[in-house]
């Protein structure tokens, strides 16, 4: 725009004035702007670009695409998460850490900002919190495990008991119950007939919702000339604890999504537990658990206990039969008077004891077995293994760990192969057995028997025969130091099953370490 013509007039010099005055706020506020353009280009060149979002980027992408395409289950992945959440936060931090290493010699790169970094953390420890207690039933939802506290924002708590009984066309009914929220009693009826007990809780804010929604979750029972089949509906804010009684010879097949099941005095059964505790107890024959989280005990079963999945605590006693244990079990096993074979596997360790007599515990960085009847075998990581009183054959191998080994009469072969960790062997004093061991030069080899130790090429050996021979031991400290001791004769109450199958040692072999 053209600047107008001067003139005298005191109205064009008015409007003169004006213009002039407009022009100056534009001037400044162009000025402004493009002062404003300038500090952000500055403090934009100034900020470096991280390579932490993009890494995160992929990875929730990949976990996402694994979901969605249905090779990762979510409630495996939240069940994961729930226990190494904090895993990755010490990944973030180690690659913050290794940006800042790769640049600390080149401050002119600028600052990087660290507000998207604080809301993440914040993130990841929300969702570690929320797949702790509570299971996905979408990509971004969750339901919550244990009481109803979490609904109480649909309303106040309204409760109603039901009683129903039935009459069982079989005296050795299958029994099916599933409940998606609330606890799973069992146990016996003293006259054979099926009794449910319901106690509903709902969370609404009128009495009207609330008894619509007992109606409606109320437990449906189908009878059939089998058994029956017991379904509780699921509703949102609302949940059903169960109590059922049956004939002893039921057999139970129970899936509770969230709550505990207890049972008490039953033939057999199956429990599908997603999140709840599951407690077993005088149980007439073989107990099945898939666990997804929570404890797991069974006591006094005459047959076969077999749990798999994920949890915390596994607690044993009492098993006349087998106990198999496969999957994750982050917190204490304890396993004591199991009258079969004892298998399990995790991602870290797998063991079987074909008859444990005394007690065997395991936890995050130690496994302790005492009384146990070989062949043992025992493969694990990242613990330190302490057996005492084994007969029979053993092969352990262990890396980052230590190995403590004590055996007892009848003897077998063993076979200790440690990658990282010392090895301790003691056998009793009077027993015959040839032996052949290795070190590396930098560890040392101790032995309390008349055995020849050589060194050569950056490696020590143990090799010799003691008394008579007898069974042969092969040891292997790769980093560790190698101990041979002499103990008591000790032996164990019982033998080796008369079917086991014993491991034999080529003659000058070595063990491999699983890494070979």
């Amino acid at each position: 725009m053209s600047t107008p013509p001067y003139s005298p007039d005191p109205r064009w010099q008015a409007k003169q004035a004006r213009w002039a005055a407009k022009a100056a706020r534009r001037q400044a506020k162009a000025q402004w702007h493009a002062q404003r353009q300038y500090y952000r280009s500055y403090w934009r060149g100034w900020r470096r670009p991280t390579f932490v979002g993009p890494v995160i980027l992929l990875a929730i992408g990949v976990i996402a695409l694994l979901m969605e395409t249905g090779q990762l289950d979510r409630s495996d992945f939240w069940g994961w998460y729930a226990h190494w959440w904090p895993v990755l936060l010490i990944g973030l931090g180690g690659l913050l850490l290794l940006e800042y290493l790769l640049e600390w010699s080149r401050p002119g790169l600028g600052h990087r900002p660290v507000g998207g970094l604080v809301w993440l953390v914040i993130l990841l420890i929300f969702l570690g919190w929320i797949s702790r207690n509570g299971r996905p039933i979408g990509p971004f939802s969750w339901q919550f495990d244990g009481d109803n506290d979490f609904f109480s924002w649909m309303g106040p708590e309204h409760d109603k008991d039901l009683q129903m009984s039935y009459v069982l066309a079989s005296a050795k009914p299958t029994v099916t119950i599933n409940n998606p929220h609330g606890d799973v009693t069992l146990g016996t009826s003293a006259d054979g007939q099926l009794h449910i007990s319901a106690h509903e809780v709902v969370h609404r804010n009128s009495d009207a919702d609330a008894q619509r929604i007992f109606d409606e979750l109320r437990p449906k029972v189908d009878l059939s000339s089998g058994g029956a089949v017991i379904t509780v509906p699921e509703k949102d804010g609302a949940g059903v604890d169960l109590t059922v009684q049956m004939p002893a010879a039921a057999f139970v097949n129970v899936t509770a999504s969230h709550g505990d099941v207890t049972a008490d005095g039953l033939t057999g059964l199956e429990v599908t537990a997603s999140h709840g505790d599951v407690k077993l107890d005088d149980i007439g024959g073989d107990a099945q658990a898939h666990m997804n989280h929570g404890d797991f005990s069974a006591h006094a079963v005459q047959g076969r206990v077999l749990v798999d999945g994920t949890g915390n605590d596994v607690t044993l006693s009492e098993i006349q039969g087998s106990a198999a244990m496969n999957g994750d079990f982050y917190g204490d096993i304890h396993l004591e008077q199991i009258g079969g074979a004892v298998h399990y596997h995790s991602s870290q360790t797998s063991l079987d004891i074909p008859h444990l007599e005394g007690a065997l515990t395991l936890d995050s960085g130690d496994l302790n077995v005492s009384k146990a009847s070989g062949p043992v075998q025992i493969s694990a990581r990242s613990k330190d293994i302490e057996l005492t009183q084994i007969a029979g054959d053993t092969n352990i191998e262990d890396s980052d760990g230590d190995v403590n080994l004590v055996t007892a009469a009848p003897l077998g072969n063993v076979q200790v192969t440690d990658r990282t960790g010392d090895v301790v062997v003691t056998m009793p004093e009077s027993a015959g057995f040839s032996v052949t061991g290795s070190a590396s030069s930098d560890e040392s080899i101790r032995t309390d028997f008349p055995l020849k130790i050589t060194t050569e090429g950056g490696e020590q050996t143990l090799e010799g025969t003691v008394g008579r021979g007898g069974v042969q031991l092969q040891l292997h400290a790769e980093h560790g130091d190698l101990e041979l001791r002499k103990g008591e004769d000790l032996t164990l109450a019982s033998t080796p099953p008369a079917n086991a199958k014993h491991f034999r040692i080529p003659a000058g072999a070595r063990p491999k370490t699983s890494e070979e």
